[in-house]
């Protein structure tokens, strides 16, 4: 443990709790605490429950004190919105933070993302990937307890598996055994080797190994791909404060780099239905959409879009944040946000939604226009300029038909 962390322990408020009164995922089979580790304890973060607390910070802690026999722990119970910023610094374990985040909402502690994401400087998108984490299977979540090495960044592939365990389990198991990083994970998540990695001998690699390990075929390769991603893969994983993701999308482009071997459903173009309706202000909007039959999340991106343009910003980014945190490739979805963000002032996060729009689809005029007025606000003129300059070269392509 660091000594800043030490001198932030010597100043919490902690209570001393009955270990027996505090609920959690429990340690792995036959785990325990390396003999060697002769690090102080970090306390334990819990939320007080109607039955008793629920542990949400630290579990290794609680683990070793109750393998040791003791009884009684100081912990740092998380009563009121000014233990939450206290409370998240002593957590570093992604799974244990998307933990802490629900147990906030789910007890009112905080009443919503928009406000948690405020207080950390979060973006609400990433609230919500953290949050996503808590979908995987609870023996995942247990492995994930017992090292701070794994990031959300990592995990994240493996949530499209979720109606796949089988899938799921051996995805986790290579992001294990071989100590992928999180760009090798996108890989190998999005490419037909997923669907061939089988247990094999000793003797003979995967097809995953021949890949990560071939000088021809391997990672360093894709590194045009990825140029814009090398500083937000090193933030998400070492630090929590990783607000950088916006540069490339790294399962979209991975899915261009090995030759669309990844087969995408059918999407409906909701600019297009957008176009349709009309005056989305209006509230006889779902009716005209209901004949086009279209989803439910698309409804509820409809809803969203409808919520911007009446000013009600706010439900606006709820509706836009649930449809990106159930479909990432949305671009017009992310667009929006971005919007919305552009509207009310919050001009890093809407940088960061454009991004994300621009990445998914790079000749979108209109994205490149509403990310080059975001720059411009925030005084980065250069890089505004680059982006009016690639839309008006692809407005004028668009317009003579090349």
């Amino acid at each position: 443990m660091d000594r800043d962390k030490n001198i932030i322990t010597e100043h919490l408020p902690l209570e001393e709790v009955m270990l027996a009164d505090i609920d959690g995922i429990e340690a792995p089979l036959n785990w325990s605490r390396d003999p060697e580790d002769d690090s102080p304890e970090v306390p334990p973060v819990v939320i007080e429950e109607n039955r008793g607390f629920s542990l949400v910070g630290n579990h290794r802690t609680v683990w070793h004190l109750k393998k040791s026999g003791k009884s009684m722990v100081k912990c740092l119970i998380v009563r009121s919105i000014v233990h939450v910023k206290p409370a998240h610094s002593l957590i570093s374990n992604c799974t244990e933070e998307a933990m802490l985040f629900e147990a906030l909402l789910r007890r009112d502690i905080v009443p919503n993302r928009s406000r948690l994401a405020d207080m950390l400087g979060y973006s609400r998108a990433r609230i919500t990937q953290l949050l996503n984490q808590l979908k995987l299977p609870k023996n995942i979540r247990q492995r994930v307890l017992i090292t701070d090495d794994v990031s959300e960044f990592k995990l994240r592939p493996l949530l499209k598996f979720l109606d796949d365990d089988a899938r799921l389990q051996m995805g986790f198991k290579k992001l294990m055994e071989g100590k992928l990083s999180g760009r090798q994970m996108a890989v190998f998540a999005n490419s037909d080797l997923f669907e061939t990695a089988t247990e094999t001998p000793e003797s003979t690699k995967t097809p995953l190994e021949i890949t990560l390990d071939d000088p021809v075929n391997s990672i360093a390769e894709l590194e045009g791909v990825f140029a814009g991603d090398e500083l937000m893969e090193e933030s998400t994983e070492l630090t929590k404060e990783d607000e950088g993701i916006s540069s490339k999308s790294i399962i979209e482009e991975e899915e261009n780099t090995l030759s669309e071997r990844t087969v995408k459903q059918p999407r409906v173009d909701m600019a297009e239905v957008l176009r349709d309706i009309g005056n989305i202000r209006e509230n006889d909007w779902k009716m005209k959409s209901i004949v086009r039959t279209l989803s439910p999340l698309e409804m509820i991106f409809l809803d969203g879009v409808s919520k911007m343009r009446t000013g009600l910003y706010s439900e606006a980014l709820d509706l836009l944040g649930e449809v990106v945190s159930e479909d990432s490739d949305h671009h017009l979805a992310w667009f929006y946000l971005g919007r919305c963000c552009n509207l009310t002032g919050s001009l890093q996060e809407a940088e960061e939604y454009l991004r994300n729009a621009v990445s998914r689809h790079p000749d979108n005029p209109d994205y490149l226009v509403e990310l080059a007025i975001v720059l411009e606000k925030l005084k980065r003129h250069t890089e505004a300029e680059a982006f009016y300059r690639k839309s008006a070269i692809l407005r004028k392509a668009l317009a003579t038909g090349k």
